[in-house]
Parts: structure tokens; sequence; C-alpha cells
């Protein structure tokens, strides 16, 4: 028998904008399981004086900056949208820092039986490897360009983010868990738990 300790399942919440992860995310927090969001991350590496923000100045400008001084983030999305070598710029400012503080995350909740973290771009990024499981939360097109222009306040916005979401993503993906970010919370709890994960 081995006297190692245990080591917590890793499990990963990914799916294209606007499908409902967040929410999944908040029902295991609910249940005292640590969570880890890549997009709360990437918010904090963004704000001033922060790692991110140092090198967004430095790479591309303070053109990208609001009157405020805080990084304009809708004036980055357009750029990114618009030009694939902008967009693997930025990306490769900010994958190497959230991965380090996933990491450390990861690092630091050995305790637990198991660790939710929300990636939304973990097929892109190539992190699937890292993880135990798997959750792909998705949605109707029309249901995600709906919900992502009311966040953004642009509909052509949002058809390109979920456009450009697809257009990334590797011809084969591998899941162990599909959920339909449209059903009601007691249903996604119960097909959580019916696999074991919640």
């Amino acid at each position: 028998m081995s006297c190692e300790d245990k080591k917590p399942l890793k499990i990963a919440v990914t799916g294209p904008p606007a499908a409902g992860k967040s929410t999944i995310l908040r029902m295991f927090a609910e249940e005292g399981v640590p969570v880890f969001s890549a997009d709360e991350e990437v918010h904090k590496l963004s704000r001033p004086c922060q790692k991110g923000f140092h090198q967004i100045i430095a790479k591309f400008g303070e053109e990208f900056l609001t009157p405020g001084g805080e990084l304009d983030r809708k004036r980055l999305l357009k750029a990114m949208l618009k030009d694939k070598k902008f967009k693997k710029a930025l990306e490769g400012i900010f994958h190497p820092l959230v991965k380090d503080r996933l990491i450390k995350w990861v690092n630091e909740n050995q305790g637990s039986s198991r660790l939710i973290a929300e990636i939304p771009l973990l097929y892109q990024a190539g992190w699937e490897v890292f993880f135990d499981k798997v959750i792909w939360v998705t949605a109707p097109e029309d249901v995600l360009i709906g919900r992502l222009t009311q966040r953004l306040g642009d509909v052509s916005l949002a058809r390109a983010l979920i456009t450009r979401y697809f257009e990334d993503m590797p011809r084969k993906i591998f899941y162990d868990l599909k959920i339909d970010g449209t059903i009601l919370p007691e249903k996604i709890k119960k097909r959580l738990k019916e696999h074991d994960l919640l």
C-alpha cells in the first residue's frame, strides 16, 4: 500500500464565451470546492501595476489605455479579433502568467479531494493534459451571441468573438461530460453528481 497522500482530482470547465461556465464554477464553490478562474486571473493581471498590464503597454503602447489609465479591454478585444498576430502576442503574455498562477493554486490546495478550474481556452492553449477530467459547457449559437451581446453591448463583436473561438479550436476535442448551459441549474447539478464530479 502506498503511503503517499492522494492527490486531488483536477477538473477543467471549458467552453465558448457566455456558455455558462461561471455558473458551474459557482456550484462547486458553494459546495466548498476550491475554484480557479482563468478569466478572473487575466483581469487581475491586467490591472495597473500588475505584470500583464506592464507587458501589454511595453509591447503595444499606451494607445490601449483609457483616459483613466486602465487597459481598454474592448479595444484590445477588437484588435485581437482583427489581427491573429496581435491575438497570438496577447496570449503569449497572459498564458504563461495564468499558468504560473494555476500551478501555484493547485499546489496550495493539495489537501482537497477535487479542484475545479475554469479555463476558456483549454484546448487552444493545449492545457487539457494538465487535468484529470474535462467538462465541456456549450449552448446554441444564437444563445451565445445573445448573452454575449448583452455583456459587450455590440452584436457584431459578439458574433466575431464566437466565430474566432471555434475557428481556433482543434478539429477534435475530448471531454468527460458535456453540459448544455441553457438547462436549469438543478438539472446541471444532477448531471454533475451522476458523473461523481460534484
